[in-house]
């Protein structure tokens, strides 16, 4: 299955976590034909999927529809692509270049070289999806100074850019406030669907759509305490309601 999901969620795992299984995404790059076919279900949109529904991949390699996955860890920071100090090949996702000063060959014991990406160090590295469509990183933000950043929506999330430039621009003297690293998700991989797949999808009931606003996709989500936070999946049912809220408490029915 495209989301690693071939059965639906077991019961033993407690609502929330099943929750965090559920693949909730967010389009970022539609074909005109698609965008146009899409545009009464709202364009560029999040969707998110119906409980116990299975998607298989599509091949396909023609333009169509392209979403990240916006809840599912790698598990890594981004400081932990960084190559390790004196080079050595660490193995970095920046590689070992010799031009950017990270090859530890230029660099003095007595002067490290700071990290590349040393304002996201310890932003969460995210799995867009399985399809891999580009060779780096990719960012979704809030800042509108990165450049060659896609506007997304109209209340200001932005999708690609080049994260070392990002750096750079989150510090812009006209900014209205204050940017940090937390105003930004980084991907590697996404998700794609060839033409009319993601409408034919909705049209069978697989994906809700819905509109989020960039608060509640950017809240955090990390454990407060013994207090686990709110799955993404499960608030944006809540703020949906009707059906949704349904198919939330249907999840959650045997919780205390």
């Amino acid at each position: 299955a495209k989301f690693g999901l071939t059965l639906p969620p077991p019961a033993d795992l407690g609502a929330d976590r099943r929750a965090d299984l559920l693949p909730v995404l967010i389009v970022v790059e539609q074909s005109e034909t698609e965008s146009e076919s899409s545009s009464g279900s709202g364009g560029l949109n999040n969707f998110f999927s119906n409980l116990g529904n299975n998607l298989n991949n599509n091949n396909n390699n023609d333009k169509g529809t392209v979403a990240v996955l916006l809840n599912r860890r790698t598990g890594y920071l981004l400081g932990d692509l960084e190559p390790s100090p004196g080079g050595g090949g660490g193995g970095g996702a920046f590689g070992d270049d010799p031009s950017s000063g990270m090859g530890g060959s230029t660099a003095s014991a007595d002067a490290p070289t700071p990290p590349l990406l040393e304002k996201f160090c310890i932003q969460p590295l995210w799995f867009g999806g399985v399809d891999n469509l580009s060779p780096g990183l990719d960012m979704l933000h809030l800042c509108p100074t990165v450049q060659g950043a896609t506007a997304l929506t109209d209340d200001g999330l932005f999708w690609g850019g080049e994260p070392t430039q990002a750096q750079d621009a989150m510090e812009d003297p006209e900014l209205d406030r204050i940017f940090t690293g937390f105003d930004f998700k980084f991907f590697v991989q996404a998700t794609r669907f060839g033409p009319g797949e993601l409408q034919q999808q909705i049209d069978d009931d697989i994906w809700y759509t819905a509109q989020v606003s960039k608060e509640v996709l950017f809240k955090s989500r990390d454990r407060m305490g013994t207090q686990r936070a709110k799955p993404l999946w499960t608030e944006i049912m809540e703020l949906l309601g009707g059906k949704c809220l349904q198919v939330r408490n249907q999840l959650y029915k045997d919780e205390v």
